[in-house]
This record gives C-alpha cells, structure tokens and sequence, in this order.
C-alpha cells in the first residue's frame, strides 16, 4: 500500500477542523437558543455531529467535482493520486463509520450513499457494505444482503485504482457475498451466499452465480 502524502494529511486536517468548527458554532448558535437547559448539552452534542456530517458529506461531493478521483488504475506521485488520497482519508477516518455501523436503518444508509454519490434505483437497498459509493451503480429493486460487501477500489501492494461496479435491475446479492472493482451485474442474477465475484467479471442477465471464485450455476434458458 502507497503511504498517504503529508500534504493530503495537511488538507484534510485544515478541512476537517473548518467543518468541525463551522459546526460546533451552528449548534452553539441555531440549536443550544431553542432548547431547555437540562437537555441543552446533549443537544447541542447531538447537532454538532449532524452538523459536521453533512458538511464533510457537502465538501467531499463538491471535491468530487471540482477534482475528481479518476477512474482506473492511478499513477505514482501524479495529480490522480494525490486526489486519491484526500479521497481515502475522507473515507477511512470519517463515512466509514457510517457505512460500516450496523445500527443505521437501511432506509437511511440507502440515503447517506447516494449523499456519497451512490446511484440506486427505485426500491434498491444495501444491508451490507459499500465501498467507494460514487463508483456503484445500482438499478431498481435490487438487493445488497446482509454483510455482503462491494469493493470498488484495488489497493494491491503499489497498485491503486478506482474501478465502476454495475449491478443491474432486480439483482440478489446473498449474504456475505463480496463484489469486486470492474464488475458488472446483469438484470435479474442472483450471487449466492457467501460468493466472490473477482475483478472484471461480467455476468450476463437472469443468471445465477456462486461459489469462490464465483462462477455461473444456472443459465438463463434453465
């Protein structure tokens, strides 16, 4: 794994001090006014956080448009990867807590990934965890099960790159499955439980996969 710059450290420092105090002096002056005080500290608590993680979630997203991360495999000391790695550190020290907590209700995880720049389709939901959201692409009435992991990123010894995982309409993925970076889902597959599907894979609709590496167990046609 490539050692994250002291400059990306530095400026995601600056940046998360700017929200934590923006939001700290939101609470102190549009929340703690409002409320009584036996429960004014919890309050303002409670809204700093809030605060500051829809301003890390706001800052990211415009980041993400004034200077993306690339899409596929980055290069040493270049642009891409120093943009890579105020990526990562957004994630490893800030959403991650939040993609990973189990006690967010899978109606409002669906809500903070497509914040991260997930696209899901109507009725499409995600019970496991997703990696690098802004690379994902769900359709309609799809499902991510429980404990069921999409990794849209290769960190392989110097190796890194973002890659788009598709995953089409009316797609299952089984419980503890894990989808890797370049993989695309057809409409209709069904991932077995506890399956890997590795990097560049393509499963055609109406399929069903599984196994490690996963590969097809039912055609279409059957």
């Amino acid at each position: 794994m490539r050692k994250i710059s002291g400059v990306s450290v530095a400026q995601f420092s600056t940046l998360m001090g700017l929200e934590a105090l923006t939001a700290i002096a939101g609470a102190k002056y549009l929340v703690m006014p409002w409320v009584g005080e036996d429960f004014r500290g919890i309050a303002a608590v409670a809204a700093a956080i809030l605060f500051f993680y829809m301003l890390a979630i706001l800052a990211f997203r415009l980041i993400q448009v004034w200077a993306p991360v690339p899409c596929g495999s980055i290069a040493a000391n270049s642009k891409g990867e120093r943009r890579a790695f105020l990526y990562m550190l957004h994630y490893l020290l800030v959403f991650n807590p939040l993609i990973f907590n189990r006690a967010v209700p899978f109606p409002l995880l669906r809500v903070i990934l497509r914040a991260l720049g997930a696209r899901m389709g109507e009725n499409s939901y995600c019970a496991g965890i997703m990696m690098d959201p802004q690379f994902v692409t769900m359709g309609r009435d799809s499902i991510i099960g429980n404990g069921a992991m999409v990794i849209s990123h290769v960190i392989e010894g110097d190796e890194l790159g973002f890659f788009p995982v598709s995953i089409g309409d009316r797609v299952t993925i089984g419980a503890g499955a894990i989808i890797m970076a370049d993989v695309e889902i057809g409409d209709g597959v069904v991932v077995a439980v506890q399956s890997v599907v590795t990097k560049g894979t393509r499963i055609p609709p109406g399929e069903t996969w599984g196994g490690t590496p996963a590969r097809c167990l039912r055609s279409a046609e059957r």
